[in-house]
């Protein structure tokens, strides 16, 4: 496939901005530095450790020392190596949302800084990604325990804006809701659009969340929150927002009628905890 200088400085921009920021933004206590346009801590993509509520999640260290490992198979051109390390993966015990934290979202922020220092090419990234989403989805899906009926559980439904193009993280917020009992509907193959309103007339859900993928969708964003709360039947369901233009841009989000604003996979377990 050929690209044209412009066709490739649109796929750039893309990728520098979503791939990097998919799910691993960084916390308030961190925020020491930036990188482009957003105000981040210097390690708190790659590094979530760092966090001292986030050390405390159990087989940290474990997680941690994956991360190598992970990384080397999801750029291997031999697929055997990433199937044969998501099978030590169910094997180690280590919780999800631990994963989701220290392996899985420091792991997809690492992937996009690969192709933005020009270590990787498009498709190198694009295969890798794919696998990682494959990764998470398998986990998240072998790993969930018995829970209660279904009609007493509290039930998530996820969706995206039409500029947010990755779903790795919306993968990984929706392994760590299932690790926490939640039901979890919707995904990437979920836009903002009358399918949304269709769903959520259909059956109640505790929450709805969705990911942002550009700062020029705050109005979107803003007008889907405004149209639930306003009607009868979803005006209780709880609604967050986060994704890649969240991370860029979190204060633009704050004032938007969310009730929860993300930018951490760390953020989702506790809002998932609190809820």
């Amino acid at each position: 496939m050929h690209l044209s200088a412009s066709d490739h400085r649109l796929l750039e921009r893309t990728i520098r901005g979503s791939v990097p920021g998919i799910v691993g933004a960084g916390h308030p206590e961190l925020v020491l530095g930036r990188r482009g346009d957003r105000a981040i801590g210097e390690d708190s993509l790659t590094h979530p450790e760092l966090h001292p509520l986030a050390r405390q999640m159990p087989g940290t260290e474990q997680a941690v020392a994956f991360r190598p490992r992970l990384m080397a198979c999801l750029v291997d051109s031999d697929p055997r190596h990433h199937r044969g390390l998501l099978d030590e993966l169910q094997r180690s015990g280590i919780p999800v949302r631990t994963l989701a934290v220290h392996l899985f979202a420091p792991v997809a922020a690492a992937l996009g800084d690969l192709w933005c220092t020009d270590e990787a090419d498009l498709m190198q990234v694009a295969v890798a990604s794919t696998r990682l989403g494959m990764i998470v989805n398998h986990i998240s899906h072998a790993s969930i325990a018995p829970q209660m009926d279904n009609g007493r559980r509290k039930s998530i439904l996820l969706a995206r804006t039409p500029g947010a193009l990755h779903t790795i993280g919306l993968s990984i917020v929706a392994s760590c809701f299932r690790d926490m009992g939640w039901s979890v509907d919707g995904g990437g193959e979920l836009e903002i659009d009358d399918s949304l309103y269709a769903r959520l007339a259909r059956k109640p859900y505790t929450m709805l969340g969705i990911s942002v993928g550009r700062i020029d969708e705050v109005a979107a964003c803003t007008a889907v929150i405004r149209r639930v709360q306003s009607t009868q039947a979803t005006r209780a369901t709880r609604i967050a927002v986060g994704g890649p233009g969240v991370i860029a841009k979190p204060k633009a989000f704050q004032g938007i009628g969310a009730d929860f604003v993300t930018r951490s996979a760390l953020e989702v377990v506790q809002m998932a905890s609190s809820a």
